[in-house]
């Protein structure tokens, strides 16, 4: 049924439109995120988003390091960059997934879209979690920071997956074109 609905829009255009726009966000917004947390003296490779897990000694030590303005800060970014990033990135590579199963005329393999759409599903739900623990804080939330680690995780294990996936079908379509081109088929 999602396959069926997504199919609709998976075409060249709206593939390229999403990586145009994951582009966009990488180059100019994802990099002023980090420009909010240089007066905060932080190191943006120790913000939870890009760790594969965390405990809540981590995420509450790197919330009381980023003072008040880089709280404030850090849940502005996971509200109004980060929650559209997941989700134009989820669809983009969805769309990509369903216009590579065409291509190779691979039909029994649709449910590999559900890979792209967990990353984003997974990531808005650590964007919440993160929210959340941002705006009790002080409070420490151990179970909401634990819960928000594993969502973590799963975003980077179905991250991975849609990878492989991709990189397989692309590999098939490049295979299968050589050969066909080879032997004139």
């Amino acid at each position: 049924m999602i396959f069926n609905y997504l199919n609709k829009y998976a075409s060249k255009k709206n593939i390229l439109i999403g990586i145009l726009l994951i582009i966009v966000f990488n180059i100019f917004l994802l990099p002023k995120f980090s420009e909010l947390f240089l007066n905060t003296k932080i190191d943006i490779k120790s913000i939870l988003d890009i760790k594969f897990s965390y405990t809540t000694t981590v995420a509450y030590t790197l919330f009381k390091n980023l003072g008040e303005n880089g709280r404030v800060a850090y849940t502005l970014s996971e509200l109004f960059i980060d929650i559209p990033y997941a989700i134009i990135y989820g669809y983009t590579y969805a769309f990509l997934v369903i216009f590579l199963l065409k291509r190779n005329k691979i039909k029994n393999l649709n449910y590999l879209i559900s890979a792209p759409l967990l990353i984003s599903f997974f990531d808005i739900l650590e964007n919440t979690g993160i929210i959340i623990m941002l705006t009790k804080y002080p409070e420490k939330l151990s179970s909401i920071c634990n819960l928000t680690s594993i969502f973590t995780s799963l975003k980077w294990i179905f991250a991975i997956i849609t990878f492989i996936i991709i990189l397989i079908n692309l590999s098939y379509l490049l295979i299968s074109k050589l050969f066909i081109k080879k032997y004139n088929l």
